[in-house]
């Protein structure tokens, strides 16, 4: 594990400078920390959803990783706070928020959804719905109420498909997808689950990366099932102003930054997968989950980035600080958080 001082050190530096960008250039910032806050935000979304799988399955996979788990899910108070700043600044970052008469009248008729107040309290009950369930699935408490944990995930599933919505396909109010928010459910737990993996691959039995493995390999499988299937219907229908959102994406840069996110995210990881003797392997797993990573960055930026008409020069420096300076400061919470809880286990 990485050392907990460096961390730290790395992410007071790198927020330093995001709290420089933010003095001299807000617009930017606000781009730039809502795509590294997504990116991070996966690890205690997925350790939430993972305990509660296991609590529903059992199985001995689960009960090795358990502490992994519940490290990644006690960083939700820090995803909550790194959304905060973001709040003040919804005028930046969606075009909904401009007056009525200045919007496509496809978007005026969402604007009963779409406004600020209840943009905020959506958001506010998305953060302590999450904060409650990380305390439910023993995050910083041993607990595990198995009968809840049916519910508790359908209440996961339904909060992060409408979080997904505001907060991320609401940034091109035009474009309208069903399956967007399974989208990032099961990408964000294709990422948590690599990070998990980071963690406890080379603590685990054979047996145990091999079953961990196969729930990874699922979960990147639904993944580009739910992107091919949205692809696919929306070409199909042929609306201008649902098309458009895949049109800007595929052109200069965008198109190979999400041709990078397939590669790493998808392609490379599935290769590995598909071999039960590298599944075995602590290094293979660990060269797939870093590959995952990198490709889910790639992902999240594709996602976000094109939205806007125009990219901002301090994007170039506070991209990078901001999802290095959050970065630091998951990994570090989450590594404190397993060295206490496995010291306590011994």
């Amino acid at each position: 594990m990485i050392r907990l001082a460096l961390l730290l050190i790395v992410s007071l530096a790198a927020l330093g400078v995001c709290v420089f960008g933010a003095i001299v250039e807000w617009a930017a910032f606000l781009r730039s920390w809502l795509a590294a806050t997504l990116a991070w935000g996966v690890l205690p979304l997925t350790g939430i959803a993972v305990l509660m799988v296991h609590g529903l399955t059992g199985g001995a996979w689960g009960e090795h990783s358990r502490p992994v788990w519940r490290a990644l899910a006690a960083t939700m108070p820090l995803f909550v706070l790194a959304m905060v700043p973001l709040l003040f600044g919804l005028d930046e970052l969606f075009v909904w928020t401009q007056p009525k008469e200045e919007l496509p009248e496809v978007v005026q008729h969402k604007l009963l959804y779409l406004n600020v107040p209840f943009f905020q309290a959506r958001s506010a009950l998305y953060f302590v719905v999450w904060l409650a369930l990380a305390g439910l699935v023993g995050a910083w408490h041993e607990r595990r109420a198995r009968f809840v944990n049916g519910p508790a995930l359908v209440l996961w599933v339904f909060t992060i498909t409408f979080f997904s919505i505001d907060w991320i396909m609401s940034l091109e109010p035009k474009f309208y997808s069903d399956v967007f928010g399974l989208i990032i459910a099961t990408g964000a737990a294709s990422a948590g689950f690599a990070f998990g993996l980071l963690l406890s691959v080379r603590d685990a039995g054979e047996s145990v990366r091999l079953d961990i493995a196969n729930i990874w390999l699922t979960l990147l499988l639904g993944w580009a099932f739910m992107c091919f299937a949205q692809m696919i219907i929306i070409w199909q229908g042929n609306i201008p102003h649902e098309i458009e959102w895949y049109v800007h994406r595929h052109r200069d840069h965008w198109r190979l930054l999400v041709w990078m996110a397939f590669v790493l995210f998808l392609a490379l990881p599935f290769g590995v997968l598909l071999s039960t003797s590298a599944k075995r392997r602590a290094g293979w797993l660990l060269a797939a989950a870093t590959l995952c990573l990198c490709g889910h960055v790639a992902y999240v930026y594709w996602l976000i980035m094109p939205s806007y008409e125009s990219w901002l020069p301090a994007q170039y420096w506070l991209g990078p600080a901001a999802l290095i300076g959050l970065g630091a400061a998951f990994i570090a919470m989450a590594q404190w958080r397993l060295a206490r809880l496995e010291l306590r286990h011994g």
